[in-house]
């Protein structure tokens, strides 16, 4: 997972704790209601998929998230 330190300039994390679930979860939620598409693109649908149900979002953006991913077919 790529990081944009512009989004958490306001926290301190060793690179252990960025490899751990947590941060992916908190750092997921940070993207989804600050970033911008290099960010969304640097995480990935797949990780979005994975922790959208465990995120604490707004209601738009949970909304919009769910209908994109109701979208997304896999290549296959």
């Amino acid at each position: 997972m790529k990081i944009n330190r512009h989004l958490i300039w306001d926290y301190s994390f060793t690179p252990e704790e960025e490899k751990t679930e947590s941060f992916q979860r908190w750092y997921i939620s940070r993207v989804l209601q600050r970033g911008g598409i290099e960010d969304i693109q640097g995480i990935g649908l797949p990780a979005i998929e994975r922790f959208l149900p465990q995120l604490s979002l707004p209601r738009d953006i949970r909304d919009f998230w769910d209908w994109v991913l109701s979208k997304h077919q896999p290549k296959r």
